[in-house]
């Protein structure tokens, strides 16, 4: 099940991918806030044998980075939408795929 187990990892980047930008868009509406610490997140890959989730893929979790830098911010949104069209992607040569191989067993 190979490729179930590039969609797992992709959806899993997928989810990091659409925390990230969640976190940027935040910063980013609360910069003038007082008190407003800006996030972060920090993506970890996992490895099958390690997790303790059940499989490979990304966990992503926020951490605190202090000022809201707006370059960075829009910055890391740009990567966050590469990254998603990326998972995206992934998904649908799966999909196509797994389409061409039930026309070839059909």
């Amino acid at each position: 099940m190979a490729i179930g187990r590039a969609l797992a990892i992709a959806v899993s980047g997928i989810n990091a991918n659409g925390l990230r930008a969640n976190v940027a868009a935040t910063n980013i509406v609360n910069q003038n806030t007082p008190g407003f610490k800006a996030g972060e997140i920090r993506a970890v890959s996992r490895q099958p044998a390690s997790s303790a989730a059940g499989g490979s893929g990304v966990t992503a979790q926020i951490i605190e980075s202090g000022r809201v830098d707006l370059a960075l911010e829009f910055n890391r949104l740009i990567e966050a939408e590469a990254a998603y069209r990326a998972g995206v992607g992934v998904i649908q040569g799966s999909e196509e795929i797994e389409r061409d191989l039930v026309d070839v067993i059909a």
